[in-house]
């Protein structure tokens, strides 16, 4: 037998815990065939994790950078090299650790369409939410919990395609993505110096590790929350449900967010036991 290792993480990693352990643990309650069950495993596991776990590793590492810098800017103050000149903090590998970012993310809402494909028989071409939105309102209808909630997702899925296709395909449609490194600003004889940033065009600069973060974060709980409404649509006729566990009361060596629990409101407990029939005296 020959064992491999495919991942630098282990059930620590809530996106391992969850996009794993739990989908595989949640899939045996639906009422849907093994080939579907091992295909949308394979979907969460082996396309989407991977790709979720390099965001995760990119965020992490990057604000771990980050805050190094701001930390020796403190500690120390800015580095004097010259007259009127000074150092400020840099990040060499910046620009293509966020493309890179942006392009795993994008692969990340493009494989979770496949979803739809194995349980429905939809096809989607590419991380075009918009359009799963349309399909969903048209089959389950426009206040269906699946249709409402990639509603509401819509804005910032689409902000991390727009993204990468500016990032593909500068000056098209998407227009430009501008990446900053650190950047200062002198007022009043005061160096200010401000953390990486990007922006879409005209739109307002944003922290790059900051939302970066929030996109990871975002990206794991859609790959839930779209999976999980999917499912209840083939729930079998059981006393169970999807349970929320809270992040407080998560296992710290495997912190999954659902399982299935008892539907005290279907389940009399304790079950209620049959009196004997009284003895009759002779």
């Amino acid at each position: 037998m020959q064992v491999q290792q495919i991942s630098d993480f282990g059930t620590t990693n809530p996106i391992v815990a969850r996009l794993s352990i739990q989908t595989q643990e949640l899939l045996k309650y639906f009422d849907i065939t093994d080939e579907q069950r091992q295909q949308i495993f394979a979907v969460m596991f082996s396309r989407i994790q991977p790709n979720l776990l390099a965001c995760w590793k990119t965020a992490t590492e990057l604000g771990q950078a980050v805050k190094s810098h701001q930390k020796t800017v403190d500690d120390k103050g800015i580095e004097i090299v010259g007259r009127g000149a000074f150092r400020i903090p840099s990040i060499a590998d910046l620009q293509p650790r966020a493309e890179a970012f942006l392009y795993q993310a994008k692969t990340v809402l493009r494989d979770l369409t496949k979803v739809f494909a194995i349980l429905f028989g939809k096809q989607f071409d590419g991380a075009h939410f918009h359009l799963v939105v349309r399909w969903a309102k048209g089959q389950f209808g426009a206040t269906d919990e699946l249709t409402t909630m990639l509603q509401s997702d819509l804005e910032w899925t689409k902000r991390i395609v727009d993204m990468r296709n500016a990032v593909e395909h500068p000056g098209g449609y998407a227009g430009h993505l501008h990446i900053e490194k650190f950047t200062t600003e002198t007022t009043d004889a005061t160096i200010v110096i401000t953390e990486p940033q990007w922006y879409l065009n005209a739109e307002a600069k944003c922290s790059i590790t900051y939302e970066m973060s929030i996109f990871v974060d975002n990206l794991l709980t859609l790959c839930e929350q779209t999976l999980l409404p999917c499912l209840q649509k083939f729930k079998k006729d059981l006393p169970i449900l999807i349970g929320e566990v809270s992040e407080a009361n998560r296992d710290p060596d495997c912190p999954i967010r659902y399982k299935m629990m008892i539907d005290t409101s279907k389940v009399k407990w304790p079950p209620v036991a049959t009196a004997p029939a009284a003895e009759k005296s002779i």
